[in-house]
């Protein structure tokens, strides 16, 4: 990003690459914005996962003025970061996107001059890195553009998912909520696709939605994150569900009854919570992230 520098931790150096390379993770910090807690929670699960030394991890940091960025640093709300929404113009020009910095991420790992032996990019994140791996994997242009890389995209126990139609669970089915009138933001981008930001409006809705139900997608759970700390409880989010675990069953019962044959994949992590090196580190969460 010309200008614009974003704070990262590389396990192998993205700029000049690495002939050995085969797997790159890139993952996503939560809401308190650590990312190098991330990074050593990733380290620790390739590790465990006999990969380390072939794989490349990535952990950008995305800032919040909070955070004393760099004159040079793009910032940006605590929300938007998650929502792919443009940074700060208080910071470095011209603004980008969240998900365009990550855009820029992908591109350099499909330069083949740097990661000739790469086979595989895994983009996870947890928390409110999980959801913006989930919008992200339903706007992403640069994904189509990496034709002999797959590309996988783990939402790992976020608090909200991108719904594709106005309709949310009802009974043992799914149609229009009976609080629409009341909750008017509810299927308003992050939760729909009413009112996309800029990024996410750059693609029509029927892109958006064949993205979002033909690529690789993996939501992964913990089966005991019932709990609320941290958790979304707008109306548009309680729509989804009581809480974490419960939310994204529902948005695998909505995608397989209103999008059938979509790509979606339920991993479960038996017993663990709100925990995201307890989700990485274990046996089915590194299955996912090093297939």
């Amino acid at each position: 990003m010309p200008g614009r520098f974003l704070e990262s931790y590389q396990s192998f150096p993205l700029a000049s690459g690495d002939s050995l390379v085969t797997h790159a993770v890139i993952v996503v910090h939560g809401a308190e914005r650590n990312a190098n807690d991330y990074f050593t929670s990733m380290n620790e699960a390739a590790t465990l996962a006999g990969r380390s030394s072939s794989t490349i991890i990535i952990a950008p940091q995305f800032q919040t003025s909070d955070d004393a960025p760099a004159a040079d640093e793009p910032v940006w709300t605590s929300s938007g970061w998650r929502s792919g929404d443009l940074s700060s113009s208080t910071g470095p020009l011209p603004r980008i996107s969240s998900y365009a910095a990550i855009d820029t991420i992908l591109v350099r790992l499909g330069i083949r001059t740097k990661f000739p032996r790469l086979a595989r990019i895994v983009l996870v994140g947890h928390s409110a890195g999980g959801q913006l791996l989930h919008r992200y994997a339903a706007t992403s242009r640069v994904a189509t553009t990496l034709t002999d890389i797959p590309i996988r995209y783990i939402a790992a126990n976020p608090s909200t998912w991108l719904y594709l139609g106005p309709e949310r669970a009802a009974g043992s089915g799914f149609a229009i909520p009976t609080s629409a009138a009341t909750c008017v933001d509810y299927d308003d981008w992050h939760y729909g696709l009413q009112s996309r930001n800029t990024y996410a409006n750059a693609l029509p809705v029927s892109l958006v939605r064949q993205n979002l139900v033909t690529r690789d997608v993996i939501v992964m759970l913990g089966t005991a994150d019932t709990l609320t700390a941290d958790l979304d409880v707008s109306c548009g989010a309680d729509l989804q569900g009581p809480r974490r675990y419960q939310r994204g069953l529902t948005l695998l019962n909505y995608m397989n009854a209103l999008t059938p044959g979509n790509s979606h994949r339920l991993v479960t992590i038996p017993g663990v919570g709100h925990s995201k090196s307890a989700m990485f580190t274990s046996v089915d969460g590194r299955r996912a992230i090093f297939p």
